[in-house]
């Protein structure tokens, strides 16, 4: 809850300020009691190793939101185009996948 907390944020130095608050206040939490909390302190070991990248995410204002839609579009024309052995079939396969050609065959 606290991670959406910090992803809401408006400003660049909202997002520092809330990222920093989040690890102070896991950092209060006294988590190496239980085995159970060992992926969490994982997580968090994570979001401190990445916080650069984390607070730059707002400065750029860019995901890679298209790039993971292109790479599963890639990905199921893979799996549907086993066997063919010529590029341009699977580049049209890819071509039928993406396209609203469904869309178009429906509303006729």
């Amino acid at each position: 809850e606290r991670l959406r907390w910090v992803r809401k944020a408006a400003t660049p130095q909202a997002a520092k300020w809330r990222l920093s608050n989040f690890l102070l206040c896991m950092a209060e939490t006294d988590l190496t009691r239980s085995p159970v909390l060992k992926p969490i302190i994982s997580a968090i070991e994570t979001v401190i190793r990445h916080r650069q990248a984390i607070e730059s995410r707002w400065q750029s204002g860019h995901s890679n939101a298209r790039l993971e839609g292109l790479n599963s579009i890639f990905q199921a024309a893979k799996a549907r185009a086993r066997g063919y052995r010529n590029p341009q079939t699977f580049i049209s396969m890819i071509y039928l996948i993406a396209s609203p050609v469904g869309n178009l065959l429906k509303s006729t």
